[in-house]
């Protein structure tokens, strides 16, 4: 073994926690990308709006959006749908398109 390989994450005791262990929080980006959504950009947000309905009740959710017009959506879709919580972050971030943040963001390791 190289010394690289002993400095590693895994070799000093650090994994990637599973998708379904306890966590503080959800992060997810807001779709608003029509090449991503092909025809279907408009009924993208209503899903991430049933998203939020489903998470928000049991862990923050911190929501990624692009600029002030797709804060703006979001806050308006969401708002409709009662989800106004102090569980839910908005945070106005340049982003490429909506996921779910584990797939396309950065990733924490615990030891």
């Amino acid at each position: 073994m190289s010394p690289a390989d002993e400095t590693t994450p895994a070799a000093l005791g650090y994994r990637m926690p599973a998708e379904w262990e306890p966590h503080a929080a959800t992060w997810l980006s807001w779709p608003h990308n029509p090449e991503t959504w092909p025809g279907k950009v408009e009924t993208a947000p209503p899903v991430w709006v049933e998203i939020v309905r489903a998470l928000v009740p049991g862990e923050d959710v911190h929501l990624l959006v692009r600029d002030e017009e797709v804060e703006a959506q979001a806050r308006a879709l969401l708002g409709a749908a009662g989800l106004v919580s102090p569980r839910l972050h908005l945070h106005r971030v340049l982003t490429n398109d909506g996921a779910w943040m584990r797939d396309v963001g950065p990733t924490f390791v615990t030891p």
